[in-house]
């Protein structure tokens, strides 16, 4: 589909440098399915040679034009010095005059090289990358098990680039090699002493270069590994920077960057030292030689054994010298990267896809997938077809990994769909019909239409450089979105619509320019962490599944919210096949069943309100308040020794108390008559916080009966299922409970 790119034109027409109508096909983008690359460091680097050795022929062969070229011209100069010149300009200086401006031409001509040069290079790093990204993105793989998402990110960005230097370097390698042996030639036919000298100096010289690549690369790895922590360590900040924030954990990430950063300073530095003695032997070994050759040169011209043209040829093929050995060196160390940046490549290439088509079973039974039954093969667990189920447990990783298994994350794990494993079903078959909604909201650039849509966006075809350098120069152009979106009507928008109602993320659409068709920063950043989780849950009810999975979709809002979430997604999924993992109340109480796991095994099952009574749920879902040491009640309600009040509850003689490391707890509308006291609302400041901060929680209280006790709940739009907190103005104030029911 072809932009909108209705904006204004600029006034005057736009001019770019003669573009070919077809390019060389060495000078082309590769287009279609990458091939096949070694997932070992040598067979990708030989296949890298191997799959580009016409260009890198071709460029080998300019270089060595080129270098050969520059090195016979001191030669052609001392001939014509000798011609006779220095009695005038006789004839027999003509033909050095024309050999001389041969050469010239000659090596201009070979700089065609450099943009064979660059097509070698950035085939060289596409040919991997491509290959690397196909192994990346289309499957989940075990590499993010392996190595930090740091270390990955490098390797897709700067890795293939090293490969793609050191081919492209090579020529000039070559090329120096072959200008060196005729200089050598050249010279020894002038002088054996001299030239013996330099055929044997100068391979001690890269004998010595070479004993210093070993621990040049040992170094340059290490600096590689502690680079991608750093990377890691940065990009994991960007992406938690609200959370970081909201728990004032900014002092301890800054110490654990510097600390990083130390690190990869120190491994620089040990890095820097083999490389400043290449650099320093790269540029003394030349002005060394220089300085021998041309001593001897003029010793044995004042012996008259060499003529001054001969003198000018030794000192020019000195100076000439420094491009071979620089060459060689230079193309030494991006060896030495490049091999770094293989290895790190080979293992991503060497990644096992976590999930496949290999155990499709070309007998199974067909499935009816919206009244299909799952059970989970680690734990037993069954989720049954048109219910909305919550799976709760102590510990929140095994309960989100029940859902992970319920839609096939792993192949290594055993899932059963009516009974047969859902391995035997092909993998699209079971993305189309079971979606999973993770944990962490993950958007895309693009605007909030192509986002909520997800894989169903249309494509945006690549653009034209003409039309890239129109849209650029357009008023407002260097800031316009970078994705744009196919013109036309888009019906599917009151669908979307819906489901942004359903997900209580409608303020989405005020909050971004251009409602739906608004841009989303790269991965929703400029989305606040509540609206991102609402667009992503409402990516996942936009699609319909008839199977859908929810892993904590509401803990990222406050508990108006909240509840309001819970009552929508409760009527939009009536009927459908619903998993929760949530310890929410709210999201609970309208769950048809609710799934209690402990140990790695079903525990109970029931309704929220029937499982209240079950002492471990209780504990969970109301984890972290009924704790000795808070002081936030007891088993006696709200009161207790360390509580407010009296031994029964919230009362006593002026209906305030102390509570024990947490603060003051106001209580308000209190009957402080020592008796059963009526709904009360309970405001408790966060720990360390004084009464009148803005950071609240609100505690519902059941002080009638003994067997009950407090449970806070959430009022910040940034909370988690442990710590939760609220402002002043916005916080909830949960109603007394009595008889095992709220009013």
């Amino acid at each position: 589909m072809r932009l909108d790119n209705s904006q204004e034109m600029p006034s005057k027409p736009v001019r770019i440098g003669p573009t070919p109508s077809r390019w060389p096909a060495f000078l082309r983008e590769p287009e279609g399915e990458p091939a096949e690359v070694p997932t070992d460091p040598k067979g990708l680097m030989r296949y890298v040679f191997v799959a580009n050795w016409k260009t890198l022929f071709l460029s080998t062969f300019l270089a060595a034009v080129y270098f050969v070229a520059m090195a016979m011209l001191p030669w052609a100069i001392g001939e014509l010095l000798d011609s006779g010149i220095e009695n005038g300009l006789p004839t027999a200086v003509i033909p050095w005059v024309f050999v001389s401006t041969g050469l010239i031409v000659l090596a201009g001509a070979a700089m065609l090289n450099e943009p064979v040069a660059i097509s070698l290079w950035l085939h060289g790093t596409w040919d991997p990358i491509r290959r690397l990204l196909r192994v990346l993105f289309p499957r989940r793989s075990d590499v993010s098990r392996k190595m930090a998402s740091g270390d990955i990110v490098a390797a897709v960005t700067t890795d293939g680039d090293k490969i793609g230097a050191a081919i492209a370097f090579m020529p000039d390698a070559i090329g120096s090699a072959i200008a060196f042996a005729v200089v050598a030639v050249l010279m020894l036919q002038v002088s054996l002493p001299l030239g013996l000298f330099v055929l044997i100096g100068m391979p001690l010289l890269l004998f010595g270069i070479s004993r210093i690549i070993k621990p040049l690369q040992e170094r340059i790895s290490a600096q590689r590994e502690e680079q991608g922590q750093l990377t890691s360590l940065a990009s994991d900040a960007v992406v938690g920077l609200r959370v970081l924030r909201g728990v004032g954990g900014e002092d301890v990430y800054n110490e654990k960057y510097v600390i990083q950063s130390d690190l990869v300073q120190s491994a620089g530095i040990r890095a820097a030292r083999p490389r400043a003695l290449l650099n320093a032997i790269q540029t003394a070994g030349p002005a060394l030689f220089t300085a021998i050759v041309v001593g001897g040169g003029l010793y044995l011209t004042y012996n008259g054994v060499m003529t001054p043209g001969q003198l000018f040829s030794f000192y020019g093929y000195t100076i000439f010298l420094s491009m071979p050995i620089g060459a060689i060196s230079q193309t030494i160390q991006m060896g030495t990267r490049a091999w770094v940046g293989a290895r790190k490549i080979s293992r991503i290439l060497k990644a096992v896809p976590m999930v496949g088509d290999a155990a499709v079973d070309p007998n199974r039974p067909a499935v009816d997938w919206p009244r299909a039954t799952l059970t989970d093969g680690a734990t037993g667990v069954r989720i049954e077809p048109g219910r909305i189920t919550a799976l709760v447990a102590a510990s929140p990783l095994e309960t989100s990994g029940i859902a992970a298994r319920l839609t096939r994350v792993d192949d290594g794990d055993a899932t059963y769909v009516d009974g047969v494993d859902v391995r035997s079903y092909p993998l699209d078959e079971v993305r189309e019909h079971v979606v999973l909604s993770g944990a962490v909201a993950e958007l895309f650039t693009g605007t909030l239409r192509s986002g909520l849509l997800g894989a169903d966006a249309p494509d945006i075809e690549p653009r034209s450089v003409y039309e890239q350098v129109v849209d650029i120069q357009a008023p407002g152009g260097e800031t316009r979105a970078l994705f744009g979106e196919p013109a036309g009507a888009h019906p599917q928008d009151e669908w979307l619509v819906s489901a942004l109602q359903t997900a209580d993320a409608h303020d989405v659409l005020t909050s971004v320019d251009d409602g739906l068709s608004g841009q989303i920063a790269e991965r929703g950043r400029s989305l606040s962490g509540g609206q991102r989780q609402r667009v992503a849950l409402a990516r996942a009810i936009a699609l319909d599944p008839d199977i859908a999975v929810f892993i904590e979709p509401t803990s990222a809002v406050d508990s108006h919210t909240e509840a309001r979430i819970a009552q929508r997604l409760a009527q939009a999924r009536a009927g459908k096949t619903t998993v929760l993992v949530t310890a929410s109340p709210l999201v609970l109480d309208k769950c048809d069943e609710v799934v209690l796991v402990s140990g790695g095994k079903e525990i109970a099952r029931g309704g929220h309100r029937e499982m209240l009574k079950n002492h471990t749920y209780y504990n969970v879902v109301h984890r972290g308040v009924e704790d000795d040491d808070a002081g936030v009640g007891n088993a006696e309600g709200v009161g207790g020794a360390e509580g407010v009040g009296g031994a029964e509850g919230v009362g006593g003689a002026d209906g305030f108390g102390v509570v024990d490391s947490v603060g003051v707890v106001e209580v308000r509308g209190t009957d402080t008559s020592g008796s059963k006291p009526t709904a009360q609302d309970v405001v408790v400041p966060l720990r360390g916080q004084p009464t009148s901060s803005s950071s609240v929680v609100s505690t519902s209280t059941h002080t009638g009966d003994k067997s009950a006790a407090n449970y806070l709940e959430l009022g910040n739009e940034d909370k988690s299922s442990n710590a939760r907190s609220a402002s002043s103005s916005d916080f909830v104030v949960a109603r007394e409970v009595e008889g095992g029911e709220a009013k």
